[in-house]
């Protein structure tokens, strides 16, 4: 009673309309991990800003007594 699969069946292999799409798509997928690598590199090469320490306030004597 086994029946081949109809084309109409949703479990039935499907040519892809346009091979250029995986191209494109691994492409994509290219650049967005060279993008990723990039941006990983660029934030464990940045420096660390220096901290920068306000001047000491001045000492105020009085000359009163």
């Amino acid at each position: 009673m086994a029946t081949a699969p109809d084309s109409n069946s949703a479990c039935a292999r499907q040519q892809m309309d346009d091979s250029n799409d995986l191209i494109l798509a691994m492409l994509a997928l290219a650049i967005t991990a060279v993008m990723l690598v990039a941006g990983a590199l660029y934030l464990i090469t940045t420096p660390e800003p220096t901290q920068t320490h306000p001047a000491p306030a001045p000492i105020v004597m009085s000359s009163a007594r």
